[in-house]
């Protein structure tokens, strides 16, 4: 295996990152961890500090998210390697419970009862007191915007309702961090992005620590400068995702583009500096174009197509699913 530099704190030799500066103090430090359930691997070898803020996790399903969580509520024990959460270990560490919050991907809410009898009994299992706790309900419901639904069965709750009432419930004990594991996985749009701007507002007006993994990589670019990429149990890159863009678009892209007239607009891309290649599908109106740097692509596109007959029907790219860029920056 081969390894490739960058600013973005790449590690092919897997050492931790300085992703931290020196004015914060770090959340998670992970040196040499490593879970595996039999002969499945979770992590391997996994480096990483992540500082104050909110820092995305993204990487392809299966690359060792969920594990990297259930280490660090403490739900499971590491194999190898070194674990501490805001300075502390988490295994065995019951005391710690009450410093993280965590909303995990899968659907759990018991759905006969409403949102106010699960927050409830969320906070009996905190042994919080019953007026504070009748008063962080309120606060909590107001904050995720769930105050006039808190009467209702949750069975009638839409997914991004639930979602919301998933977060309400996992903050309910005002922890430092928050750890949320694919919390934007089958919302609509509206509910995506309602929910990147409450993320966002738990950190910014809330002060909470939040750690959210997914494995598409705009989601994360829309709540959080701050990158992980993981692969197969590998912290692969971190670091700004300017940088971590900057080491993405080292790898060539391909994108579909289908419509009337498109031979034209090939004729035109062959010209440009950062088209590696372009070639007709199947048909005649569908072209696959590969591109070095996609923004000098998106940029230049409107003025070629001025210039040309071609009339987009539609355009996509088939780096939408990461693997081809993860296997490139780690040289397979």
């Amino acid at each position: 295996m081969s390894g490739r530099s960058a600013s973005a704190q790449f590690h092919p030799d897997g050492k931790p990152s300085p992703f931290p500066t020196p004015e914060t103090k770090l959340v998670i430090h992970a040196d040499g961890l490593s879970k595996w359930y039999g002969n499945v691997i979770g992590l391997n070898g996994f480096n990483v500090d992540i500082a104050e803020g909110i820092t995305g996790i993204v990487g392809p399903n299966g690359s060792g998210k969920s594990t990297l969580f259930k280490l660090i509520v403490g739900t499971i024990k590491s194999n190898a390697g070194n674990l501490l959460v805001n300075g502390k270990r988490p295994w065995g560490n019951t005391a710690q419970l009450k410093e993280i919050g965590f909303c995990p991907d899968y659907e759990f809410l018991p759905l006969d009862l409403t949102g106010r009898q699960y927050l409830q009994f969320l906070g009996g299992l905190h042994a919080m007191e019953k007026t504070a706790l009748s008063q962080r309900i309120v606060e909590m419901s107001g904050i995720v915007g769930m105050t006039n639904e808190l009467e209702r069965k949750m069975i009638g709750y839409s997914k991004g309702m639930k979602q919301r009432l998933k977060i309400a419930g996992a903050l309910l004990h005002n922890p430092r961090l928050l750890l949320l594991d694919e919390p934007l996985s089958g919302l609509d749009p509206i509910a995506r992005r309602d929910l990147i701007e409450l993320t966002k507002s738990l950190h910014h007006n809330h002060g909470h620590n939040i750690i959210v993994s997914s494995h598409i990589l705009h989601e994360i670019e829309r709540m959080t400068h701050n990158v992980v990429l993981i692969y197969k149990g590998r912290a692969v890159a971190s670091g700004g995702i300017t940088e971590i863009r900057n080491l993405i678009d080292k790898h060539p892209h391909s994108i579909i583009v289908e419509g009337r007239g498109v031979s034209d607009l090939a004729k035109k891309l062959l010209d440009m500096e950062y088209a590696v290649s372009v070639g007709f599908n199947e048909s005649r109106e569908s072209i696959t174009v590969k591109v070095t740097r996609p923004d000098d692509f998106f940029n230049t596109l409107p003025g070629l197509l001025e210039d040309t007959e071609c009339d987009i029907e539609k355009m996509y790219s088939l780096d939408d699913n990461l693997e081809s860029i993860y296997k490139y920056l780690v040289g397979w």
